[in-house]
């Protein structure tokens, strides 16, 4: 993921042509006093494909560690890089008397070389982790907490797990292990808070323990209730949010995250698989290291969960700090095979080498797999080695897997790629206007170009396109209601496009919104301004984009309906345009008519609609209406401040009126018999 700044001076010039091109395009209208939308119901155009709507997130604004993995201890093997003069890890306490200190002799096993020593010195002593910027509790609710331990030196008694206010007053729940034995072995406990327990995020997890003589800790774990109670699970509010979106498919590993800022840092799976005590962890690119605890399983256990088909990212030999190897070098030998390796784990029967190793971490099926994208916005790599990367890579996964989909992040020319992944972030009225990118031409077609980071428009030879990436970047920490305009009629123009546009997701996904807290030497869990889902450790809410998207995905209907939007320009001078947009599509099962419009400016907008065909339209239909001040955003605090309401329609007909509010995002839903 990378946002291309525009020089001032272009920028400023390209937003006012855009308000003129807005005016003259087909489907758009600039009108001060109203417009009319006329749909052809007898002649469906684009099948609009089944996974057209999918999700894409990468370890970026702790959108795994601290947000979609339930995982609620932070550092949990102490690993963490740290600026903490204390000596003790960072997110680590101690409370009590006592000594402790980091040990790196006699570790669990080479993925955990660290592990904490606890000196007791006849009284109580323990260590604190305060989690993701606090460690979240609710009532009624059953936690399990895991840990290696191992003591010595006389100490003959248990450890005490337990939830606690961060002051240490209160004890939200506890359970104790039987006597600590002298080598490592594994512990698991059972802490269940009662029905008076507050719902806070202001408590941390303590492992104490009274006496003398010496205990070891090591991958010290907390896990809630997770979705649909998997084992190392996914939040459940997360994937609630996300279930409403429809995905059918998930970019995985997404973003920079499959390359790394260092080879010794990019996705490595094979690390990123078997149980979580066997995988290292790596610095992420963001900042922050990466526990590794959400993995390839875990990845694979969120479409499995959300009935989403895996577009699987393989590794390409190219680094974020421009570190590459060219193809033909044995190091892209390696990540070739290891790219074929990572196919047979997603997709191979149980019986096939790697296809076992899936099924020995939960999946005995294999999943379904027809996408694999060759690295991430190689577009970067100023050297030019992409194109034979590609080539080398594409080659080898054609021939093992000829009914692979193989899709280039940047230009080639070696070798045919069936698509090519377009990533735009621009701002909401940029989007609005490169709605119509990827319309047939009414003539000769303009030039292809490739330029921050996308095509500007249809591919030929039959190359399609996935945009796989993109997002209008207006409101922080999560798009204002401008940003989901721009952002739904974007997504309008791609639907109606979806002969050329296959697929499309939204970036990023997720974002940890908890503000830094400096006494504690904490900083922000952001690092993207711009994010379609937002939460902290207690909550969860969806942003004005987020809405505009269920509406579209609970909305797509099987086939492109031709719709022409007319309208007349603003009379005054000097007075604003209103902007409008339109498209209509028609689910065949319920033989639905799906009505789209954006109405981008600043008042109101009369549009008579006219469905022109052999149906008869019902009466009764319904209106889902997402509007409000442009620059409201959604918070933790007023998650529903723009949020979609019902209306009922009882005046349908073949021809008839409506009156669309200013900055709306209308989707009216008509039956045709």
């Amino acid at each position: 993921m990378c946002f291309m700044a525009i020089p001032a001076a272009r920028l400023a010039a390209y937003l006012a042509l855009a308000a003129d091109l807005l005016c003259i395009n087909s489907t758009l209208a600039c009108a001060d006093v109203n417009a009319t939308l006329s749909v052809d119901l007898g002649k469906p155009t684009t099948n609009i494909p089944m996974n057209f709507f999918g999700l894409m997130t990468e370890e970026i604004n702790h959108a795994y560690d601290g947000g979609l993995y339930a995982e609620l201890i932070q550092n949990r093997s102490f690993q963490d890089p740290s600026r903490n003069t204390s000596g003790m890890p960072v997110h680590w306490s101690t409370i009590g008397s006592g000594t402790v200190t980091i040990d790196r002799s006699n570790p669990v096993n080479s993925a955990l070389p660290v592990s904490l020593r606890l000196d007791l010195s006849g009284d109580k002593l323990g260590v604190a982790n305060d989690g993701y910027w606090g460690i979240p509790v609710h009532p009624d609710t059953t936690y399990t907490a895991t840990f290696f331990a191992k003591a010595d030196g006389g100490f003959a008694g248990p450890v005490t797990a337990s939830l606690q206010s961060e002051d240490g007053a209160t004890s939200f729940a506890s359970a104790g292990t039987p006597q600590i034995a002298n080598g490592w072995h594994k512990y698991a406990l059972n802490l269940k808070t009662d029905h008076s327990a507050p719902a806070t995020a202001s408590a941390k997890f303590v492992l104490s323990a009274s006496g003398s003589g010496r205990i070891w800790f090591s991958l010290v774990s907390l896990f809630p209730p997770t979705y649909q109670q998997a084992p190392n699970g996914l939040r459940p509010d997360l994937m609630q949010l996300m279930s409403e979106l429809k995905p059918k498919f998930i970019r995985l590993p997404g973003g920079n995250y499959a390359e790394g800022s260092r080879f010794a840092d990019r996705f490595n799976w094979k690390q990123m698989i078997g149980p979580s005590d066997t995988r290292p962890g790596h610095m992420g690119c963001w900042g922050y290291r990466s526990s590794d605890g959400f993995g390839l399983p875990e990845y694979l256990l969120w479409c499995k969960q959300l009935g989403a088909e895996p577009v699987l990212a393989v590794f390409a030999g190219y680094v974020l700090n421009g570190d590459h190897f060219k193809a033909g070098s044995q190091e892209m030998a390696l990540y070739t095979q290891e790219a074929l390796e990572e196919i047979e784990y997603i997709s191979g029967p149980a019986t096939s080498k790697w296809g076992k190793r899936r099924a020995e971490d939960g999946f005995s099926e294999p999943f379904p797999l027809h996408y694999v994208e060759i690295g991430n916005e190689d577009w970067f790599d100023r050297s030019g080695s992409y194109d034979g990367r590609f080539t080398q890579m594409a080659r080898a996964i054609r021939e093992r897997y000829p009914r692979l989909k193989i899709i280039a992040t940047a230009p080639v020319s070696s070798f045919k790629p069936d698509m090519y992944d377009d990533h735009f972030y621009r701002g909401a009225r940029q989007l609005v206007q490169m709605a119509t990118m990827y319309d047939k031409p009414s003539g000769p077609a303009a030039a292809l170009t490739f330029n921050g980071g996308g095509w500007n428009g249809r591919q030929p030879d039959g190359i399609k396109t996935f945009v796989g990436e993109w997002a209008a970047q207006e409101g922080r920490p999560t798009p204002n209601l401008n940003s989901a305009l721009g952002d739904a009629a974007f997504v309008m123009g791609l639907e109606r496009n979806s002969d050329a546009v296959l697929m499309e997701c939204y970036a990023p996904l997720l974002v940890n919104v908890s503000p830094a807290i400096p006494d504690k030497g904490y900083p922000k869990a952001m690092q993207w301004n711009t994010n379609l889902i937002g939460y902290d450790a207690l909550h969860s809410f969806g942003s004005a984009s987020y809405y505009a998207q269920v509406m579209l995905a609970q909305n797509k209907g099987d086939a492109v309906l031709q719709a022409h939007l007319d309208g007349m320009a603003a009379t005054s001078a000097g007075a604003d345009a209103r902007t409008l947009f339109a498209t209509a599509t028609l689910s065949k099962s319920d033989k639905a008519v799906l009505v789209k419009i954006v109405n981008f400016g600043d008042s109101a907008a009369d549009i008579e609609i006219r469905l022109n065909g052999p149906a008869h339209i019902e009466p009764n239909g319904t209106a889902i209406v997402l509007t409000g001040e442009p620059d409201w955003v959604n918070t933790v605090d007023e998650p529903l401040k723009v949020a979609p309401r019902q209306e009922p329609i009882a005046n349908a007909a073949a021809s008839f009126h409506r009156t669309f509010s200013p900055h709306s995002f209308t989707i009216l839903r008509l039956t045709a018999r």
